[in-house]
């Protein structure tokens, strides 16, 4: 009875759990499709120790099993309750499914699994692009401003579901600078219309690109349809030119400019000249065949369109020329009065500006002048003889790294007055040496202008016309001088002077001016006899032994005065207080230099005591010991303290004998 118990309560249990591990359950559960119209499409749902019915609902309403449209099994064995959903249709399909499975029992759930879209693809229109709510046609330009920001609009309408749009410049992907939305359809049920509004600035560089909007779906053949329009920015012009001169423009050269403009729309290009109050040109390029010194200005440049004007862009231009003399003053002659002052103007046109040098002309040889001055007036306010000439203008400038010179016509200044002597010019003696009995020439230069009346030399109380002669004296005629006008040579020749001669020699000039002097000395230099000579090097010869005996004298005697004394010197280092260490003096016992001035009753007291040892000696001398630094044989070594303290030599003093041992 026992056992039959127990096995009772096993079956129990068996079909206990037989009955639990038999309840049904989803093995897999339907999710969202999508497909083409007339396309077939399945849910899948599959269930586990299935006991109930199958059902489908869509959108909330029960669906039968039609052979032509919905097929799928009410009681499969496999537990397969998928549905396949023929021709499908927009109208008819596309909406929410839901799986659902009865109670096989009372203890078996009812199974239902979530809702699901069945998606029956709809190809949307293809994309357009709006300017508030502004359709362009593709092809299209779009006007925009650079700089600014644009709002646009892409719309892709009635697709299922909503198109994905993307924008692109050219082939640059802008999509990230857009937010796309999608709602339903107005114009056809369960369709979707999708919006993307791109904000964007554009900038001069979009201009003429291909801006894209490009939708993608499923249901497109390609995949894929898309819409483009011209980019049209306007920005301001944006300016520079070309044919700015890098060289000097000359004077006659061709020079062109033009100013080139980047503008959208197109720009007006303006021209104007300084000095001009209006335009000078409208035209992008201004030419100047043969350019002239008028020419020479300022020219600037600036473009215009509607979206404003451009900055301005000025190019110099400057126009070379070779200097011209336009006229120099006074001339062509002029006549100054000696000591006066007077100037020379020049003046001259060119550029850049000429710079001036005045000449004069100081030879016959045309190319041998000399310069006076670098102003365009050449000032001076002293005039003498030495000016007297002739006189150009030189005017020159640079013109692309070459001189450019003009030379005026010469101008004549004549100088009126005394007769005056050149004494700066090499012709003028001072002084003349003649060796005895050779010839003496005695030269002086001067200019009078009147000529001169009278012209003699002077000498002690002799009085010699030029052109005469007495005794050994020749007073040579004037000679006219060959470059400077009214300047004479005179001259005086000495024969075989001797040193009665030496003496000095006056020229006297006259005029109805005035007069003038120049004394010249001559000096005679006599031979020197063999005598005089040997004479001479004996004395140097005594002079040096004499001053060889002088030195070895002094030697010895400061030697001897060292050591004529046995006090003087002492015998031993250590009596200087010096001691000796390792081959070294060091000056452990000098006398510090205050002993020499210690108390004189211990002085008195000391030298008592000492005449009493010696009765017989003289007094002693007083002395003390100065220690001298020792030479160091090495003289890079640093010197030790003992080395740096001062030393002293001993030196004695002979005292003085006082009255009462003068009578000894």
């Amino acid at each position: 009875m026992e056992v039959e118990y127990k096995l009772l309560k096993w079956i129990l249990c068996l079909l206990l759990v037989q009955r639990i591990l038999a309840v049904q359950e989803f093995i897999r559960m339907p999710s969202d499709v999508e497909v083409n119209p007339g396309e077939t499409s399945r849910l899948i749902c599959t269930v586990r120790n299935r006991g109930g019915e199958c059902a489908w609902l869509k959108d909330g309403v029960v669906v039968g099993r039609i052979n032509e449209k919905y097929r799928f099994q009410r009681e499969p064995a496999d537990g397969d309750c998928s549905i396949d959903v023929l021709n499908s249709k927009l109208e008819d399909d596309d909406g929410m499914w839901q799986c659902q499975v009865t109670q096989g029992s009372l203890h078996d759930p009812t199974l239902t699994s979530g809702e699901v879209r069945l998606t029956v693809r709809e190809a949307p229109l293809p994309p357009l692009i709006e300017d508030n709510t502004i359709q362009i046609h593709p092809g299209d330009s779009l006007k925009i401003r650079a700089g600014e920001s644009k709002r646009l609009h892409c719309v892709s309408r009635r697709g299922n579901p909503s198109a994905l749009l993307k924008w692109f410049i050219e082939d640059e992907d802008i999509t990230s600078m857009s937010n796309q939305t999608s709602i339903k359809d107005v114009d056809k049920e369960k369709t979707w219309q999708a919006t993307s509004v791109l904000d964007y600035v554009f900038n001069k560089g979009h201009n003429k690109n291909k801006l894209k909007c490009e939708a993608l779906h499923a249901a497109y053949e390609s995949g894929s349809k898309e819409i483009e329009i011209n980019l049209q920015i306007l920005y301001l012009p944006e300016i520079r030119l070309e044919g700015t001169p890098t060289n000097d423009i000359v004077e006659g050269s061709s020079v062109s400019l033009k100013c080139i403009a980047d503008a959208n729309p197109e720009a007006s290009i303006i021209w104007l000249k300084s000095g001009n109050s209006g335009i000078y040109e409208i035209k992008d390029q201004i030419e100047f065949n043969s350019i002239s010194r008028a020419d020479s200005a300022d020219y600037t440049c600036s473009a215009k369109n509607e979206i404003g004007e451009s900055e301005k862009l000025t190019v110099k231009i400057d126009v070379k020329y070779k200097p011209k003399i336009l006229q120099v003053t006074p001339g062509p002659e002029t006549t100054v009065a000696l000591y006066n002052a007077t100037r020379l103007e020049c003046h001259a046109e060119g550029n850049p500006p000429p710079r001036y040098i005045w000449l004069q002309k100081v030879s016959s040889d045309p190319v041998t002048w000399q310069e006076r001055g670098h102003n365009s007036t050449l000032y001076i306010h002293n005039v003498t003889y030495a000016y007297q000439g002739i006189y150009k203008c030189v005017a020159s400038n640079i013109i692309n790294n070459l001189e450019e010179k003009v030379d005026s016509n010469e101008v004549i200044l004549d100088v009126t007055g005394a007769p005056q002597i050149l004494r700066d010019v090499a012709k003028t003696q001072e002084k003349v040496v003649t060796e005895k009995d050779e010839d003496a020439f005695i030269i002086i230069f001067f200019c009078s202008d009147p000529s001169p009346q009278r012209t003699f030399w002077e000498w002690g109380s002799q009085k010699l016309d030029t052109g005469k002669t007495h005794e050994k004296y020749i007073a040579e005629p004037l000679v006219p001088d060959e470059i400077q006008q009214d300047c004479y040579q005179a001259k005086l020749i000495v024969q075989k002077v001797d040193g009665s001669d030496s003496r000095k020699y006056t020229l006297n000039i006259e005029n109805e001016k005035g007069r003038e002097s120049h004394a010249v000395a001559l000096k005679v230099r006599e031979p020197v006899s063999l005598s005089v000579v040997i004479g001479i090097v004996v004395g140097c010869i005594a002079l040096f032994i004499i001053i060889i005996v002088v030195v070895i004298y002094l030697l010895r005697a400061e030697k001897w005065c060292f050591n004529r004394h046995r006090e003087f010197a002492p015998e031993s280092d250590s009596e200087l207080g010096h001691s000796v260490k390792n081959g070294r003096t060091t000056n452990a016992g000098a006398i510090p230099p205050d002993a020499l001035y210690a108390n004189l009753k211990t002085e008195k007291g000391a030298q008592d005591e000492k005449n009493k040892e010696a009765p017989n000696r003289k007094e002693s001398l007083v002395y003390a010991s100065l220690d001298l630094s020792q030479p160091s044989n090495d003289v890079q070594k640093p010197l030790t303290s003992s080395q740096e303290r001062t030393q002293y030599a001993e030196i004695q003093f002979q005292p003085k004998k006082r009255a009462d041992q003068s009578n000894d």
